[in-house]
């Protein structure tokens, strides 16, 4: 029977099915100009369907139906055109038209066998579990704060997290809302661009408290302002769909790269993201997002941003936790920040002004600074003792002749004559602070010291040496302490660097212990 009355009896579909179309016609026609078409159309309308779709779970819905129709499709070219070629060899066609034919099929079957065992079956549970409204991955944990002032975002961005942040912003609860806190790896990220819209439309400030990584960047870009907290980092890297299919992975990374865009990050960290792999984390130092302002500059020195006159006392306590020093003094010693914040709120409800209201915060910080000085090692010691020497240095020369120079205020501890140290040596004492504070506290007391001690710092340095620096944080009221000249402590202190190691370290050691 002629193959063109086969093919007309049995139908065009089956007829290729059972292979009894030539070899050209199965090959070329059905392939390339019906399959092929067939599957791009159907592969492009899942992409866009999980890239651009508003819901998850009609993606995932799409994605395990549309995929064993493209599976049914590729597999009824293959078999067809195998059968084809078969029938082509066995009357006695030409031997290299009929091998090369069957050389493409199989690199045709690897393939896709590759894609359904790669980039579809390892997620069919998922995809399942999401056509059910299941997210297999979880959903984020919101808590707002005891006051109402935080709202708090913890753990994987899960399918209906967009929706839930939304209305949770909404609410009654959220009226005296004033920022979200972010700590999550990431997750959807269709879902973080829902819940960055919900953000940007209420205009909260948003800070990064831990690892905000991935999709959780995304929410954090929506904020305004934006910080980033000492213990705080951003993670950026590719998007990835889970599938390993090359068109939903460019897809995915276009909108995101897009997302980015109109979030307001710059080209060049958008580029780097695209670079870094789905699978490891490009972590952004503080000083590249400070550069491009993504971030809220850190502070320089001890002061912190002070809030309106008539602000609650919260207000004083999230400004001092938003700084690397004070946050720090607080995980070292808990309750620093609590005594801080009522004091500089106390002295700015008595009406003092912004430089006193700063000055307030030094007190606590007196009563911790011995124990920081002695309680650390001897790297930071003697750059705390060079600190030191360059204040005295600073403030050596009285403001008017005849009067005491502030370097004496510094020595005899009354901590108002800090206003008056260089901010260039505020700077350094600030970062000595920062480093000091985030060691490892001693496990024991330093014990005081022997008399052979003593003996040897007398013979080295001169007996005076012995507690010189002991009153520098003593807090002492105006008036207090009479003390000698600061030119004979900076002479001494510039003799050190002369002394033999031990006896350096040693006299260092000893400048802070009391007499």
């Amino acid at each position: 029977m002629p193959r063109a009355a086969s093919v007309a009896r049995a139908g065009y579909f089956a007829s290729h099915w059972r292979g009894e179309q030539s070899l050209a016609r199965s090959y070329w026609l059905n392939n390339f100009l019906v399959a092929a078409p067939l599957a791009l159309l159907l592969t492009g309308l899942m992409s866009w369907i999980s890239v651009k779709g508003d819901s998850l779970q009609v993606s995932a819905i799409v994605i395990l139906l549309g995929f064993p129709l493209l599976v049914a499709l590729d597999v009824w070219c293959l078999v067809g055109t195998w059968r084809a070629a078969t029938a082509y060899l066995h009357h006695h066609g030409s031997l290299l038209w009929g091998w090369l034919a069957r050389i493409s099929l199989v690199l045709g079957t690897l393939q896709l066998a590759a894609s359904v065992l790669l980039g579809f079956l390892p997620g069919v549970d998922e995809f399942w579990q999401m056509a059910r409204g299941v997210d297999p991955i979880g959903q984020a944990r919101f808590s707002f704060s005891a006051d109402g002032r935080s709202l708090r975002l913890d753990g994987v961005i899960g399918m209906g997290d967009g929706e839930r942040l939304r209305t949770l912003l909404g609410s009654e609860a959220a009226r005296g809302l004033k920022r979200v806190e972010l700590s999550s790896p990431g997750g959807r990220v269709r879902e973080a661009e829902r819940m960055a819209g919900a953000l940007k439309a209420h205009r909260h400030e948003v800070r990064a408290v831990g690892t905000c990584a991935s999709a959780c960047t995304l929410v954090f870009l929506a904020g305004s302002p934006r910080h980033l907290a000492p213990q705080g980092q951003l993670g950026f890297h590719r998007a990835s769909t889970g599938t390993y299919n090359p068109v939903f992975e460019e897809l995915a990374n276009q909108q995101l790269a897009q997302t980015y865009r109109e979030l307001g990050l710059p080209q060049s960290m958008i580029d780097k993201t695209l670079r870094t792999s789905s699978r490891s984390m490009w972590f952004v130092p503080r000083e590249e997002l400070q550069a491009h302002a993504l971030i809220a500059p850190s502070p320089r020195t001890l002061a912190v941003p002070l809030p309106p006159a008539a602000a609650p006392l919260a207000d004083y306590d999230d400004a001092l936790r938003m700084h690397p020093v004070w946050e720090a003094l607080e995980r070292r010693s808990p309750g620093t920040i609590d005594t801080v914040a009522r004091r500089m709120w106390a002295a700015r409800t008595a009406g003092a002004d912004d430089d006193d209201v700063q000055a307030s915060a030094l007190a606590p910080l007196a009563a911790q600074m011995p124990g920081l000085v002695n309680g650390t090692d001897s790297v930071l010691r003697r750059r705390y003792v060079q600190i030191v020497a360059d204040q005295l240095k600073a403030l050596r020369m009285p403001a008017q002749p005849g009067t005491r120079p502030a370097c004496r205020d510094l020595l005899d501890g009354r901590l108002g004559a800090r206003q008056q140290v260089p901010l260039e040596l505020q700077v350094r004492e600030t970062q000595w602070l920062l480093d000091a504070a985030g060691g490892t506290p001693p496990r024991r007391q330093p014990r005081p010291p022997s008399g052979i001690e003593i003996e040897v710092l007398s013979r080295s340095v001169g007996p005076a040496a012995l507690g010189m620096l002991a009153r520098l944080w003593a807090d002492a009221p105006d008036g207090a302490g009479a003390g000698t000249a600061c030119e004979p402590v900076i002479a001494l202190l510039e003799r050190l660097p002369a002394q033999p190691p031990a006896r350096r370290e040693l006299a260092e050691k000893l400048l802070f212990h009391p007499r």
